[in-house]
């Protein structure tokens, strides 16, 4: 096996798939210890070969990183051990769970203060190069605050959680702002790129979640119920992942009529939809309406993937029967 050729963007599927995972837990909880099981395989398996990659491709990985689209996504090996580290809470001995905590979050922290650092000092960067990919950046820090207040409450895990949440946070605002600015000014992103749009979706439904376990946390610590509170701004920001949905959807259909194939980069459609599932189960523990909702988002997230899952299975398999 070329090592050289392996993508950073193959951690997407695993992403993805513990997505997926995450919001089966309120519809089949049966799915979820088998599929954690495989997640783990393949993230064990993903992670060696990416540090032969490093060790024996150094040069490769140092232009990876400094590249306008691939930089980004180079924080989803440790996003995958994140999602790994909330899915194995409570199914894996309690070290192994912190360990794997620890790892993502000191490599997401790692990623988000240097890939900026080279976007902000490189002014060959254009404009018009800007993408959805940038939201990975703070998808990567807000779902370590998700981790993070799966543990006990203490001055030490809110200091940390709510740090990774203010930088996600603030920089989901900030690039926001510049990927509207980067739409409205010039065309859309060639077809290569069209998933990237989509990304928008896992910040918002990450922040939902966020928004809701920070009130139950600091309510917790500081004796009041500011759960109304976390709910309110969680229903406020839910409206507006609507909106994007809808815009997304015009987008993909753009993209069709101009032959939008399947390719491995549509995975990046699964994770932000489970995202949004997420955010809405969430708030149906507060407005009852939201239960058939999320409910109808996991049916359409399971579509999704099962499609998604499929087609990359299929690109697997075809180079072997053309043989």
């Amino acid at each position: 096996m070329n090592t050289s050729k392996f993508s950073v963007m193959s951690f997407g599927s695993i992403l993805g798939t513990g997505g997926f995972v995450l919001a089966s837990r309120a519809f089949l909880p049966f799915l979820v210890l088998p599929l954690t099981g495989i997640l783990a395989f393949f993230f064990l398996l993903f992670s060696a070969i990416f540090l032969i990659k490093i060790v024996l491709h150094p040069e490769i990985v140092k232009a990876e990183l400094k590249h306008h689209l691939l930089g980004n996504f180079y924080a989803l090996q440790p996003i995958s051990a994140l999602i790994l580290a909330i899915l194995g809470w409570n199914l894996i001995p309690r070290i192994i769970d912190l360990g794997l905590l620890i790892y993502g979050a000191g490599l997401i922290f790692i990623l988000a203060v240097y890939i900026p650092y080279y976007f902000f000092s490189d002014t060959k960067i254009k404009f018009d190069q800007m993408h959805g990919g940038w939201f990975i950046t703070p998808v990567a820090t807000i779902l370590v605050t998700y981790a993070v207040f799966l543990y006990p409450v203490s001055p030490i895990t809110m200091i940390i959680g709510l740090l990774f949440f203010g930088i996600g946070a603030v920089l989901f605002l900030l690039i926001l702002s510049m990927l509207f600015f980067r739409l409205i000014s010039h065309t859309l992103p060639p077809v290569e790129l069209a998933p990237t749009n989509y990304l928008l979706l896992a910040p918002i439904g990450i922040l939902i979640v966020d928004s809701i376990r920070i009130s139950n946390y600091a309510g917790t610590m500081f004796g009041v119920n500011l759960n109304p509170l976390g709910a309110t701004i969680g229903a406020i920001l839910w409206g507006f992942g609507i909106w994007a949905i809808f815009i997304n959807t015009l987008f993909f259909g753009r993209y069709l009529k101009s032959g939008f194939k399947f390719q491995i980069s549509w995975w990046s459609y699964v994770f932000p939809t489970a995202a949004f599932t997420l955010g809405t189960i969430a708030l149906s523990n507060f407005f009852s309406p939201f239960k058939a909702v999320s409910l109808f988002l996991y049916i359409c997230l399971t579509i999704i993937f099962l499609v998604i899952l499929v087609g990359s299975l299929m690109q697997i398999i075809r180079p072997k029967n053309k043989k």
